[in-house]
């Protein structure tokens, strides 16, 4: 037979249940189930040489004969099936399935079931093969002499149906200026390419860029004691120095904080003892200063900016005396 006639639900037509399955067919095209969480096997509470099989439904094409269309299967509530008892010595692995029997085709039974399919006991055992016109849902591997299955021993077999209802007309989806990523099938994903834009975590250096109405807040770091050593994260900072007595500010050198070319340290003396900044070990320091390589703040709320002119040399300008 080649065209089925008469067609799916002709008014006061007679129509094979095959029929039916194979319209439905159109729908389900593969074996598999309808929903993620449908049918799921998990361990028995308490355990023991049982498992559960969660609600849920599966599409199953059957494969006694070619064009027997798919059943669909549905199970209301949570199911609990026996596992045989282990073998002593070797350890085998069972396959969990749901099988449509139809004695249209073979055998005498009408129904859909459950079955546990013990596999052969080996020191290397393989799971068994599907039975005909089934849906593997899991597969179980029983331990020599064990008298419980845990979740660990249960590996999910499941797949997701396949329908034949076009996905849409999308063909890809291209990654264009800015963004990376993109795809042709499954879950696409788009991120910004932050080689090319900026965004508001990754360390980036902008050239040639117009900033419109810019927002640049400082950050603040506020020192009380009467010594401090400048760290890498006080560049474009303001470090605030406040004591009653003077205050001795130290930069130090390149090999131990590898501060860029530019970089600025913002100085204020918030306090009354005066501030002073000088260099490390290495580093040249230069000023409008009374001493050149120590400028001091001229008074309470005085300002300085430190900035590196080159590696270990920089220049300190601001409110000094």
């Amino acid at each position: 037979m080649t065209l089925r006639t008469p067609p799916s639900w002709l008014q006061n037509g007679s129509h094979p249940a095959e029929n039916d399955r194979l319209s439905m067919q159109a729908i389900f095209a593969t074996t598999g189930i309808i929903g993620s969480s449908s049918l799921a096997v998990t361990a028995n509470s308490p355990a023991g040489m049982s498992v559960r099989v969660a609600a849920g439904w599966a599409a199953i094409v059957g494969t006694t004969q070619a064009n027997m269309g798919v059943y669909t299967a549905y199970n209301d509530a949570q199911a609990i099936l026996t596992v045989t008892t282990a073998n002593p010595t070797n350890p085998r692995i069972d396959r969990v399935v749901v099988t449509v029997q139809d004695a249209y085709y073979s055998g005498a039974y009408n129904d859909v079931i459950f079955q546990v399919v013990a596999g052969t006991p080996a020191g290397s055992p393989s799971a068994p093969a599907t039975p005909a016109n089934s849906i593997s849902l899991a597969t179980i591997l029983v331990g020599a002499g064990v008298t419980q299955i845990n979740s660990g021993n249960i590996t999910d077999t499941r797949v997701d149906v396949t329908t034949n209802f076009p996905s849409g007309d999308i063909t890809a989806v291209t990654a264009g200026t800015g963004l990376s990523g993109g795809g042709t099938s499954g879950g696409v994903t788009l991120a910004i390419d932050t080689a090319v834009t900026a965004d508001l975590s990754t360390s980036q250096t902008l050239t040639n860029k117009t900033l419109t109405s810019p927002k640049i807040n400082l950050g603040i770091n506020a020192q009380t004691g009467t010594t401090y050593t400048t760290v890498l994260a006080d560049n474009g900072k303001l470090v605030t120095l406040s004591n009653a007595a003077a205050i001795a500010v130290t930069i130090p050198p390149y090999s131990s904080v590898n501060y860029p070319t530019g970089a600025q340290l913002n100085l204020a003396q918030t306090g009354a003892g005066q501030v002073t900044v000088s260099g490390g070990s290495g580093v040249t320091v230069v000023s409008t200063g009374a001493t050149a390589a120590t400028p001091k703040a001229r008074a309470q709320y005085s300002t300085m900016t430190a900035i590196q002119t080159s590696q270990d040399n920089w220049l300190v300008v601001g409110d000094i005396s």
